[in-house]
């Protein structure tokens, strides 16, 4: 390691003096500079910690820009990312104002232990946590860019493995005038698809029929009498509609600056968002106290640059945000959703005759009583982000170079303040038969209490130092770029006692001869103190090459390829985990204690940890990439990537067993490997030749990973293991059909070369599998390979448009294919009634019976839990593919007449975020499949004026 590290620094600084040596004969050029204020996004890539033009770019890399984001409403910014991106997939997550963070994937999944939100997020080149952006204007936002192979993430080194998004926000530009910019949108939204549960009657009927089938007396002697909608003691109350509103709000306003001259550039943002929440009638006890789900946001922003003078630029951006998060207290969105589906409308009354609220002894959840009267819980975050550059240029020394220094403080504090009280709840027990009266329970469900909390919640900071040399410089037709970085990282948060520090050497070397051959070669020298010493440290070296062919004879001035660049990369990037840290180390764990004495003393017990691992290491991820990028025909442009990687040293426990005598266990080790391939590509067609300007465009993303070593324990079947699958590979059992009657003899037992279920004696209606052992009982044994992963391999992206008369239309829709979700896993209560006090849905509608043998499409209706019914099964799983509107947007630029024309543009719009859906789930939508707090649909009118 300490060669490496040697060889490397030596290769830089004979990089350098090899330059200025020969730069005193050379014919020298002006050097390229990067772009800022008044460049587009597309002249450059974004690398994050490297900014290059596009032209020379090597590696696999798209960038987004900024204004896409603005097309959608959405409280998080990270949602607005959802399917824009190749080769970066974005898990939808809960709908909750304030709560909706996603999770991301680059190029799908590489390691089972490294899950999602691994991906490195950086700031305008500084890496932040996922809080520090979810709560930035899309306004504020210059681009989005997703580096990917190893050509892009060698210098990152033992970070870069899982993928880097880097965002820049805007900055101050060169203009005649400052430019003052106001935007406002007002959003309604609604749930994209609630679950349909029965009303009391079908509920009482069919736990009747449920019953029945346990052999057991029937509870509800008259079904029919719940067919009112306000008898308490029939009580028919539907949840859904007593807790939520048909439609809540969002509101976003923003007003900014922008401006500067060649000695000082300025960009200043403030931007205020309101979420309101779905909850009905949350303010009706006191409107000053309500306890609504709501989200508030205000962000600050104001990035500088300052040309100090002819050889010195200094660049400051600071960025504040608040978050305020209103829930009710004592129970989360999930509690709330779950607790509305269970729930019966025949279990209790809203509120009793007398007044007092109602609930039950069985679930003593009254949502309603809880949402108005429990009290609120509030959490107030908030975030600063700074960070302080300087370039000086060191032409005196050698033209072309540069010092360039970083520094960067970025953290997030949570402050909770939670308002519980608890009022009486009264289950009714009986009606008296001469008043008619409610007997009410001797004790009420829940008691009177009163309290408060005040405190600290989650926290983090992150500070980064970097000091190195970038170099610029044109030799006749060739020409060099690079830059060398020594940067260091601490970083800490709430619930880890030591921080986590890295540290290291980062380089590259871009080599180009006449503007068609490109050389790249970059890599980095990082460590982290989580390792035992003398193994803290890595090489993580990446070579990338490109051909610009039509700057070759054969196809210059082609009217039919403007641009064709060919590229290749090949390189290692490396992983570290948080959730595995110190294993060179072995520890005492707490262990079953001893009692002592005539008072039965007991005290605690230790006893040794995993053995020490002295060689634990970093996961690396080796990747070859090919890709081509294009123009063909003046308006058709594209680029296409094809890449393979292949993941060694993932950490897991060899499988190989310990007698408990030992008194101890295995420590993990580097010895899993996963492979995984794709690929993406993004064609794009633009026709601004005319009045009537439209543009066309796609994506396409496909990975698939396959585990190639992972030490398990034997099995009679190769299909049992994990090895030869992919990371999360759906495994079950083959529906076959129900059970029938005919599958039974007089005495109800199995007629003989009928399957049995060796995890409970089934029954007619019950499901009927597959036996793949061919040994006439159905077991683990028969759970083989089916389908896809919940993850999606493959993410499509349709993008449509066009500019007329002042008028403006853009339309983006997201598809997801090979995609498999589980109904057992995700939505157990919605599929699963009476078990464990459950509601029923429409998914149970149509059960087994005698009379329906044929035409079921859910198991026989019982009271009781079924293991057999129970285990994963295809019976479960369903397609997940979808295809959705995420954002369509029209808008109009009022023409600059009368007063308007002191105004530089009134632009008006009315824009639609996730309006339709295409699935085939029925009865549920297939992101989150209606689970938790219902993700939603918004229709927003806004204006953006320009001064």
């Amino acid at each position: 390691m300490k060669k490496d590290y040697k060889n490397f620094l030596a290769w830089m600084l004979a990089f350098c003096s090899y330059s200025a040596v020969n730069a005193q004969t050379a014919k020298t050029t002006p050097a390229d500079t990067i772009k800022t204020a008044n460049s587009s996004y597309k002249d450059i890539v974004d690398g994050g910690l490297r900014i290059q033009k596009s032209w020379r770019n090597t590696g696999a890399v798209f960038t987004l820009s900024g204004e896409d984001l603005t097309r959608m409403t959405s409280g998080n910014l990270l949602n607005t990312l959802q399917g824009r991106i190749p080769g970066l997939t974005v898990v939808t997550g809960s709908g909750e104002p304030g709560y909706d963070n996603p999770t991301f994937y680059m190029r799908g999944q590489s390691s089972w232990n490294i899950q999602g939100n691994q991906v490195l997020i950086y700031l305008d080149g500084f890496q932040v946590d996922m809080g520090a952006i979810t709560g930035l204007s899309a306004y504020e936002i210059e681009s989005v860019t997703l580096l990917k192979d190893a050509a892009a993430l060698a210098v990152y080194g033992l970070e870069g493995g899982a993928g880097v998004l880097s965002i820049r926000t805007k900055k101050g530009a060169v203009l005649d005038k400052t430019q003052v910019f106001i935007n406002g949108k007002y959003g309604i939204l609604s749930p994209i698809e609630l679950p349909k549960v029965m009303d009391a009657f079908g509920y009482t009927t069919n736990y009747n029929n449920a019953l029945t089938n346990d052999g057991l007396p029937i509870k509800y002697a008259n079904p029919e009498l719940y067919k009112a909608s306000n008898d308490p003691f029939h009580p028919n109350v539907n949840w859904y509609d007593q807790l939520l509103k048909k439609t809540s709000a969002i509101q976003d306003y923003n007003f900014g600056f922008r401006g500067g001259n060649n000695t000082a550039k300025y960009f200043v943002l403030m931007n205020y968002t309101n979420f309101e929440g779905m909850y009905k009638n949350a303010d009706i006890i006191d409107k000053d106290f309500g306890t609504n789900a709501k989200y508030t946001k205000l962000n600050l922003r104001a990035n500088i640059e300052l040309q100090l003078n002819k050889n010195l630029v200094v660049t400051a951006n600071i960025s504040g945000i608040t978050e305020d998060r209103n829930t009710p207290s004592g129970f989360t969105a999930s509690q709330v959703f779950n607790n509305i589906m269970a729930i019966p409308a025949a279990a209790f009354p809203v509120k009793n005759p007398n007044g007092s609220w109602g609930n039950s002894s069985v679930y003593k959840f009254n949502p309603v009583q809880l949402l108005q009267q429990n009290g609120v819980y509030q959490s107030h975050t908030r975030n600063l982000q700074t960070n302080f550059s300087f370039v000086q240029k060191l032409d005196k020394l050698t033209p072309g170079l540069d010092l360039k220094g970083e520094v960067s403080f970025a953290n997030q504090y949570i402050g909770i303040y939670q308002k519980q009280f608890s009022v009486n709840s009264f289950e009714i027990v009986g009606q008296d038969p001469n008043t008619g009266n409610a007997i009410y329970g001797s004790t009420p469900v829940t008691p009177i209490s009163q309290s408060s909390s005040d405190g600290g919640g989650a926290h983090w900071n992150r500070t980064s130092v970097r000091l190195g040399f970038d170099y610029d410089r044109t030799f006749g037709k060739s020409t060099f770029t690079g830059m060398i970085q020594a940067r260091r990282q601490g970083y800490t948060h709430d619930g880890i006692v030591y921080q986590v520090r890295t540290q290291g050497l980062a380089g590259n070397i871009t080599y180009d001869y006449d503007k068609k051959y490109i050389i790249d070669l970059s890599g980095s020298y990082s460590g982290s103190a989580d390792f035992a010493p003398g193994n803290r440290y890595g090489f993580f070296p990446a070579v990338g090459l490109g051909w610009i062919l039509s700057k070759e004879d054969f196809l210059r001035d082609n009217a039919t390829f403007n641009y064709v660049k060919l590229r290749a990369s090949y390189g290692t990037v490396g992983n570290i985990n948080e959730a595995y840290r110190f294993l060179y180390q072995q520890f005492a764990v707490g262990a079953n204690g001893w009692i002592t004495g005539t008072g039965n003393t007991y005290h605690g017990g230790l006893t040794e940890g995993p053995f020490a691992n002295l060689d634990f290491a970093w996961e690396k991820k080796t990747t070859l990439n090919v890709g081509v990028d294009f123009t063909v025909f003046k308006n058709l442009s594209g680029t296409l990537d094809v890449f393979t990687e292949k993941r060694k040293g993932i950490l897991e426990i060899p499988s190989a067993g310990v007698p408990d005598y030992t008194g101890f266990n295995l420590q993990y080790a580097n010895t899993g490997e996963v492979q995984n391939k794709g690929l993406e590509a993004s064609l794009r067609y633009e026709q601004n030749d005319n009045k009537f300007k439209y543009y066309i465009g796609g994506s396409v993303a496909y990975a698939r990973n396959k585990i190639t070593k992972r030490s398990e324990n034997p099995q009679p079947y190769n299909y049992l293991y994990t090895q030869g699958y992919e990371i999360g590979q759906m495994k079950g059992l083959v529906y076959q059909g129900f059970y029938q009657q005919s599958d039974f003899d007089a005495n109800g037992a199995l007629k003989q070369g009928v399957v049995a279920s060796s995890y409970i004696n089934v029954k007619p209606g019950d499901l009927k599998f597959k036996d793949q052992d061919g040994n006439g009982i159905i077991n683990d044994y028969d759970k083989v390979p089916l389908n896809y992963n919940k993850l999606p391999e493959i993410t499509l992206g349709f993008n449509l448009g066009f500019k007329y008369a002042g008028f403006d239309f853009d339309a983006y829709l997201q598809g997801v294919l090979h995609r498999t979700v589980s109904l057992l896993d995700d939505a157990y209560t919605y599929t699963h009634p009476f078990v464990y006090n459950n509601n029923i849905s429409a998914f149970s509608a149509n059960p087994w019976t005698p009379e329906t043998a044929n035409t079921a499409t859910s198991p026989r209706l019982s009271t009781l839990s079924n293991p057999n019914n129970d285990q994963q099964s295809d019976f479960w799983m369903r397609n997940g593919n979808f295809l959705k509107l995420r954002s369509v947007e029209l808008g109009y630029t009022i023409p600059q007449l009368g007063f308007l024309k002191k105004i530089d543009a009134v632009r008006v719009f009315v824009n639609g975020t996730n309006l339709f859906t295409w699935d085939k789930i029925k009865g549920l939508e297939a992101e989150r499949l209606s689970m938790g707090y219902p993700l939603v649909k918004a229709v927003t009118f806004g204006m953006k004026v320009k001064l």
